[in-house]
């Protein structure tokens, strides 16, 4: 059981009725808290917790890193998890991360195994992660796969910080823009518009168009508003999908550039779980299922799932690997000149390196595709609102000459 909240009634030593909380695993124990502190209960409730209102309290995937490496220290220091996972609960700010340590190190100390006790909190760790960890107690190579586990979740951790970076700076340009167009098409070029029409100058096509765009913002932006709420709602609903997501997902496979970070991250996760499963104890097919679902791209695990059952029916390694659509040819190579699980563990390594490598430099790139295709957009606009300004103006001089 997870730690608690729960208020309590209680008589302390005078007689008198006193109230408060005490946080516990299960009613047992907080009834022997509130026993030892030297009231006698009355009654015990269990507060429901509530969500916090922002996400600062919530498990994060830096958390888990850092809970893995702390994890894979005390594997390598031969220190009794369940004490030392109760030390690093203690020192723990957040109260949710807190929580599920603690519990963790309680389900140990009660005789289960690490796996087990992990395993109640899949929804955070991941399938892959318990999976490996699972294989890891079964075949004793704990301490290598932990740290194994910790590097591949740091090097997850520092892409995803790569492309937010890399994305900072595209998406403040594209708001600054937008709200300048918006003032700029809304209020000012129909100001100039009507100035111009009032002294008998014909408009030009392009004030013309730019006139039309801000007069159609204004009398229907709500239509604009609710397409675009529809729009993002309807990608939501279908990122949550797995039908939808997967549809999603071979969209963004197919976009130039984009696509090939897509699938540089997804192949190198690929490969360094199926060489840590592989490393640690579990078969090919088992290593393969796991690696599949640690991408968690539907792509690749639709596509893993069709290598199992492949497998599973008798055809070799190679001959699935080389039909895959997704794998990169680099990593069908390497991976289908495999011959035993440990050739096999190696080459996955290699594999995941260079395309850590590669996704890692294709991040840092990105604005390099990014800044020229943003000019080229700016460029247009401003050419599109100067010529609406300057062109009723140069009419308005040649009529007054």
């Amino acid at each position: 059981m997870s730690v608690r909240t729960y208020s309590y009634t209680a008589l302390d030593a005078a007689g008198q009725k006193t109230s408060g909380t005490v946080r516990a695993i299960g009613e047992q124990e907080a009834f022997r808290k509130v026993n030892a502190a030297g009231l006698t209960p009355l009654k015990l409730d269990a507060l429901q917790a509530r969500a916090p209102l922002f996400t600062f309290g919530t498990i994060t995937h830096s958390d888990i890193v850092s809970l893995t490496r702390e994890l894979a220290v005390l594997v390598e220091a031969r220190i009794p998890l369940d004490r030392g996972l109760a030390s690093i609960a203690e020192h723990e700010r957040k109260h949710q991360l807190a929580d599920m340590i603690r519990d963790v190190a309680t389900m140990i100390e009660s005789g289960q195994s690490l796996t087990a006790a992990l395993a109640k909190y899949r929804h955070v760790f991941g399938d892959a992660y318990i999976e490996t960890m699972r294989a890891a107690e079964k075949s004793g190579s704990l301490v290598e796969v932990t740290t194994h586990v910790a590097d591949m979740l740091e090097r997850q951790q520092e892409t995803r910080q790569l492309i937010r970076r890399a994305m900072a700076y595209p998406v403040v340009v594209c708001c600054m823009v937008l709200a300048a167009v918006t003032v700029i098409v809304g209020f000012v070029v129909p100001k100039f518009a009507a100035t111009f029409s009032s002294q008998g100058a014909k408009l030009p096509l392009a004030t013309r168009i730019v006139q039309s765009i801000g007069e159609s913002g204004k009398n229907y932006w709500w239509a604009y508003a609710g397409g675009l709420a529809a729009i993002i709602v309807t990608l939501v609903l279908m990122w949550r999908n797995p039908a939808g997501r997967c549809r999603l997902e071979l969209l963004l496979t197919r976009i130039p550039y984009v696509g090939k970070i897509v699938i540089s991250v997804a192949a190198a996760r690929f490969a360094r779980v199926l060489g840590i499963g592989l490393a640690s104890g579990l078969d090919v097919i088992e290593a393969i299922d796991v690696a599949g679902r640690s991408t968690a791209r539907p792509v690749f695990v639709a596509e893993c799932s069709e290598m199992v059952s492949r497998l599973r029916q008798g055809d070799r390694l190679t001959d699935v690997i080389q039909k895959s659509r997704y794998l990169p040819p680099f990593a069908k190579r390497m991976i289908g000149a495999g011959k035993d699980s440990r050739e096999l563990a190696r080459a996955c390594d290699i594999v995941a390196r260079h395309f850590d490598r590669q996704s890692s430099t294709l991040t840092k790139n990105i604005n390099t595709i990014i800044e020229p295709l943003l000019t080229i957009a700016l460029a247009g606009i401003v050419l599109l609102v100067a010529l609406s300004v300057f062109l009723p103006m140069w009419q308005m001089s040649r009529l007054k000459h």
